[in-house]
C-alpha cells in the first residue's frame, strides 16, 4: 500500500505581500476519460516535465498508479485532444519547516486560489497555526468539489462552495 498522507487545504483570502519572491511553476492537466471514473487516464504538465499518469481501481481506498514520461512535443501533442483541462500556477511558499502550495487557477477558474499544506505527521498536522491570509477549510469538501475540474468555471466553484456554506471570495495576483 502507498504512503498515507496528513495534508489540509484551505481558501486564500488574500496573498501574503512577499508572495512574488518564491518560486513557482506553471501545472498543467489534460484528462482522456470521464469524471469520476474508477480508470483514469490524463496527462500532466508540470514545469518542464511531462507525463502520462493512468490510474486503475484497486478498492475504495486504493489506485494503481503508472507513470510514462512524455517528452514536451508529445506532450503538446497530446493535450489538445483531452476532454477537460485545466490549468494552475503553483507557487511554494514556506510557512517554518512546513512548504505550502498555492495554487492559483487560471483560464476559466480565475480567481480561484487553494492552498495545500502536506506534514511530515498527525501532530505537526493537528498543531498548525492557520495564517491570517487563508480563508476556510475545505480539506473535507477537496475532491467533491474539485469534480469535473476542467469542464466547470469559477462560477460553479462559487456555488459549489456556497452549497456546502463555505465562504468564498475570488482573489487574484
Amino acid at each position: 500500500m502507498g504512503d498515507i498522507e496528513c495534508e489540509r487545504v484551505f481558501l486564500i483570502e488574500h496573498f501574503p505581500e512577499d508572495i512574488s519572491k518564491h518560486k513557482s511553476i506553471l501545472i498543467q492537466i489534460g484528462d482522456f476519460t470521464p469524471a469520476n471514473d474508477f480508470n483514469i487516464l490524463k496527462i500532466r504538465g508540470k514545469g518542464d516535465d511531462y507525463e502520462l499518469i493512468k490510474k486503475e481501481f484497486v478498492s475504495e481506498t486504493e489506485r494503481r498508479e503508472f507513470c510514462i514520461p512524455l517528452t514536451k512535443q508529445e506532450f503538446e501533442l497530446l493535450y489538445p485532444v483531452t476532454i477537460r483541462k485545466h490549468k494552475k500556477k503553483r507557487i511554494f511558499y514556506p510557512l517554518g519547516k512546513d512548504t505550502c502550495e498555492i495554487d492559483v487557477y487560471l483560464d476559466d477558474m480565475l480567481g480561484y486560489v487553494r492552498a495545500e499544506i502536506e506534514f511530515d505527521n498527525l501532530d505537526d498536522m493537528r498543531n498548525f497555526i492557520i495564517p491570517e491570509w487563508f480563508g476556510d477549510e475545505i480539506t473535507k469538501v477537496n475532491h467533491s468539489i474539485h469534480e469535473n475540474l476542467g469542464a466547470i468555471n469559477l462560477n460553479t466553484m462559487i456555488s459549489r462552495f456556497k452549497e456546502n456554506n463555505i465562504h468564498f471570495t475570488p482573489v487574484y495576483l
